[in-house]
């Protein structure tokens, strides 16, 4: 009975139609979200293939470039440099090809090979490699712009991480000549001083692009330079000059002889074509080579012709008496009082150096009087003094391609007392520049006309030179200053030539303290400016040279006597050479060899042999 009654009471509820329509329920439960979540997956990996689609396909190139953007770098080439020549297309300055070594201190695995082979083959101290080694920079360079013979030993010794590159380097055939004046170029193929600066622009015209790969630690992986072989870089303008490169080592060989024999601190001279004005040597002594000597002090890259002003001494007086003619206050024969050597006005005392009694004002040049000159400069007066000055191009810069080219220095005349009119009659209280001289002196050897000196050599129609004289004038300056040469007695003896014509004068400056008060004692400017004449089938244009000495030291400082004989030496020569040069101007000078180093048709620098001309 009780089991019976147990077995009536028991109930199966998962019998019921209400469980199992629950169970039904549940299961199109399960089933919808396991539709859903497949949908979601489809959906998702529709999007995944939609998205590699438009990533792989439709947008590549977009993609691609934006990716390029991360890893590539634009940078910029200097194009190869111009060169810049002589008159005759002599090179002056070119860039050849050079070795730069350069390492990637993360890739450099052999530590100690490294070392050894810096320190053998590129003396490097060994500081020097450490740095290097230890830089935190992915690119470092360790000698720039070295024979690429020695850098070529870096890349046969075949490290990892250690190479060269073949970069332009700038190199002077003529090494010392006219350095100054060409100017410096920088590391980076940049102009820093002289014409190289100033032409800068064309020289150095156009510039290349190119892309460098770096990875993720920022390391280059392409270089600029190991992509030369892929194209050539664009080349620079030719600089072409009015210089005569023989003519220039004549001048500089026997301007520096000079300085030696008067043991002169510095030596300047200038030749000129007196008709033209075109500069055709520009030296100083001691002169920098900047292929050999590194340069550190700033003084080593001036040039003192262009830089520089002094006063000129009695090498200005025929300036002067030009214009005390031209205003005939003075005839050439007229004569004046020099006091037997001493005048005495106001407070002031003018003395000549060799007293005389009366002389003609063409003996006053050539007996070189300063109190002559002072009677003369009187008479003319201040007002036409200073404008004359002005008109013969004092007081203004005579080339103006260089910032730092000196003017001179010409009061207003407002500012003068009647000392300044004695003083500035031979040459003192007026500060020149060696191109303000050579050019004043031009347009006396050239019959009265002011040329427009020039250094570059022009393309368009000449500037006409500007009448300052008339004819009768500037014969009669002419007249005197020959006879400073040829005269005797006359003070510039020692510059006489041979079989021709030469005129010219001489002068003994005090030179002036550079704080500019007073002069410093027993210390001296010794000059001598003159012409050869064209009156001779030897010269076909005048030639002006000026010769200057900074305190000489040696047994004398005259002019005359220190400046004077450089002048005829470097005239005697120059004239040898133009003549045999119009003569036969297919010779060459066997003495001089080729100067470029390490010719080679490699491109893309191209390099020009050089043959002197005689």
């Amino acid at each position: 009975m009780g089991s019976r009654h147990k077995s009536l009471l028991h109930f199966d509820f998962a019998s019921t139609p209400a469980v199992l329509c629950g169970k039904a329920l549940d299961a199109r439960s399960r089933a919808l979200r396991l539709r859903f979540v497949f949908t979601l997956i489809l959906l998702w990996i529709g999007l995944i293939v939609v998205r590699l689609y438009v990533l792989q396909i439709a947008d590549v190139s977009k993609w691609q470039s934006s990716a390029l953007r991360q890893h590539l770098t634009t940078l910029e080439l200097s194009s190869e440099r111009g060169p810049i020549r002589d008159r005759e297309g002599r090179l002056l300055a070119v860039s050849v090809p050079s070795g730069s070594v350069y390492l990637r201190p993360k890739l450099v695995s052999n530590r100690d090979e490294a070392r050894k082979l810096l320190a053998e083959v590129l003396s490097l101290s060994n500081a020097e490699i450490e740095e290097k080694l230890n830089s935190e920079s992915p690119f470092v360079w360790v000698k720039r712009q070295i024979p690429k013979v020695v850098a070529e030993q870096i890349e046969q010794a075949s490290l990892e991480g250690i190479g060269y590159l073949v970069e332009p380097r700038r190199f002077y055939p003529f090494n010392a000549a006219a350095s100054t004046l060409i100017g410096k170029v920088g590391i980076d193929g940049n102009g820093l001083t002289g014409l190289e600066a100033a032409f800068d622009r064309g020289l150095h015209e156009h510039s290349a692009k190119t892309k460098v790969i770096r990875d993720a630690l920022g390391q280059t992986l392409e270089h600029p330079s190991m992509l030369q072989s892929e194209f050539e870089l664009p080349k620079g303008q030719a600089l072409d000059l009015t210089l005569d490169a023989h003519l220039q080592l004549i001048v500089d060989e026997e301007l520096e002889r000079g300085r030696i024999e008067a043991k002169a601190e510095q030596g300047l001279a200038v030749l000129v074509n007196a008709r033209t004005g075109e500069i055709l040597s520009l030296s100083q002594a001691p002169e920098v080579n900047f292929n050999s000597q590194h340069i550190t002090e700033k003084s080593q890259f001036v040039n003192r012709v262009l830089e520089s002003a002094y006063e000129p001494g009695s090498v200005f007086k025929p300036i002067v008496m030009a214009l005390a003619l031209e205003n005939r206050v003075v005839s050439p024969n007229q004569q004046i009082n020099c006091e037997s050597g001493r005048f005495r006005f106001g407070k002031h005392t003018i003395n000549d150096v060799h007293g005389s009694d009366v002389l003609t004002a063409h003996d006053v040049i050539v007996k070189s009087s300063n109190i002559g000159m002072t009677k003369i400069g009187m008479q003319l007066g201040a007002e036409r003094i200073y404008q004359g000055l002005r008109d013969f191009g004092f007081g203004e810069v005579s080339l103006g391609l260089f910032p730092a080219e000196a003017s001179g220095i010409l009061r207003p005349v407002n500012s003068w007392a009647q000392v300044d009119v004695a003083t500035h009659s031979f040459g003192q209280g007026v500060s020149v520049t060696p191109l303000q001289m050579v050019r004043a002196i031009s347009a006396i050897a050239n019959g009265g006309f002011l040329p427009q000196l020039a250094v570059v050599k022009q393309t368009g129609m000449p500037v006409d030179a500007r009448q300052i004289l008339s004819q009768r004038t500037a014969n009669d300056v002419r007249d005197m200053m020959i006879s400073v040469v040829e005269q005797k007695g006359g003070t510039g003896s020692r510059a006489h030539i041979d079989g021709l014509t030469v005129g010219g004068k001489t002068g003994t400056a005090q030179r002036a303290r550079d704080d500019g008060r007073g002069y410093e004692p027993h210390s001296y400017i010794s000059s001598f400016i003159g012409f050869v004449a064209a009156d001779s089938s030897r010269v076909r244009d005048p030639l002006v040279l000026l010769v200057t000495y900074d305190r000489p030291r040696g047994e004398s400082y005259y002019g005359g006597l220190v400046a004077a004989p450089v002048f005829r030496r470097v005239m005697e020569r120059s004239v040898r050479y133009l003549d045999q040069y119009s003569s036969h101007p297919e010779k060459t000078v066997p003495s001089f060899r080729e100067r470029i180093p390490e010719l080679t048709t490699e491109q893309p620098f191209t390099v020009q042999r050089v043959a002197l001309t005689n």
